[in-house]
């Protein structure tokens, strides 16, 4: 058994910085972590976690009872809260609640809230005063992708800790990936496992056949092989937001700068498209940027694609 903090890849200055103050003495209690899913976010804070309940090290030893305990997520002084459903709920709050009335058995005790922008307005409100003035010896660690999602109520309690995407090497030292697929992860480990799926790499292949017939086919309109993919909104966006990356790889190409490129498996497509205008390529972006904003407004997909179609031909 080893520390859990020795397991995250990336972030550590972020956690140097932490352990350094519950070294110190100084903590901050309550800790919002921020940052795209599936880069350690919630590592971090099991991690810092077990250091917070290791009798043994303020930096967590790895191998007391305790620290093998929290690796397990059995430890008496851990709460883990995540989303019932879509939405934490009021019950889960007064479970926190009751959590923290109880007269604690380890010292410290550390609440991790998960998918913390999950918090429904009522189960937020009821936690406030309790994420303002924590009980002595009490640490809230609340996970979420941004900011954006969460009361101001709530962010203004926290002490915000930003975590970066991580690297594709620090992504290849775990899975082994095609370059494109490392790249197109865009530091998520979350998005690599998604990408590494064979439903999706079949999605993104069928984008390439799509995005061809657009390009070439005059009777694209009347061609059907597009129209059963479109049906579903969602799989569609999946498949403009392909485009709008293989025709941003074609602009890279046009201007020299071959390490954004991320498509690097489809050489031949970015060619074919960097010999179109830089005009053309940009309005193509827009348009297939407003066709994917379409779809996620409940637009009617074969409408959207028939009028993109007809307006990038104008």
């Amino acid at each position: 058994m080893a520390r859990m903090l020795d397991f995250v890849l990336g972030h550590q200055d972020i956690i140097s910085k932490l352990v350094t103050s519950f070294e110190q003495g100084k903590p901050g209690q309550t800790y919002l972590f921020v940052g795209p899913a599936g880069i350690g976010k919630k590592l971090t804070a099991l991690g810092l976690a077990q250091a917070l309940l290791c009798p043994q090290s303020p930096r967590g030893c790895g191998k007391c009872p305790s620290c093998f305990r929290i690796s397990q997520g059995a430890h008496e002084g851990l709460k883990i809260v995540e989303p019932s459903g879509a939405q934490i709920k009021m019950e889960q709050a007064k479970e926190v609640i009751e959590f923290l009335s109880l007269k604690s058995l380890t010292g410290n005790r550390v609440i991790i809230i998960d998918q913390a922008q999950s918090l429904n307005p009522q189960a937020a409100n009821s936690l406030l005063k309790t994420l303002e003035e924590p009980p002595a010896g009490t640490f809230f660690f609340l996970i979420a992708p941004s900011v954006a999602g969460l009361m101001q109520t709530i962010r203004s309690r926290s002490r915000i800790v930003q975590f970066k995407p991580l690297t594709m090497e620090d992504l290849a030292k775990k899975v082994k990936a095609p370059a494109w697929a490392l790249k197109s992860a865009q530091g998520s480990f979350e998005k690599l496992a998604q990408l590494q799926e064979g439903p999706e790499q079949e999605l993104r292949q069928k984008s390439i056949e799509i995005l061809n017939l657009f390009l070439k086919d005059k009777d694209f309109l009347l061609n059907e092989a597009w129209r059963s993919e479109f049906k579903d909104r969602a799989q569609g966006q999946r498949l403009l937001s392909y485009w709008v990356s293989f025709m941003k790889d074609a602009v890279y190409l046009q201007e020299d700068v071959k390490n954004q490129i991320i498509n690097l498996d489809q050489a031949p497509l970015i060619k074919a498209l960097a010999e179109s205008s830089r005009e053309v390529l940009l309005n193509l972006i827009q348009k297939s940027l407003r066709a994917e904003h379409a779809l996620g407004a409940n637009r009617d997909p074969q409408l959207v694609m028939e009028e993109f179609y007809i307006t990038s031909k104008e």
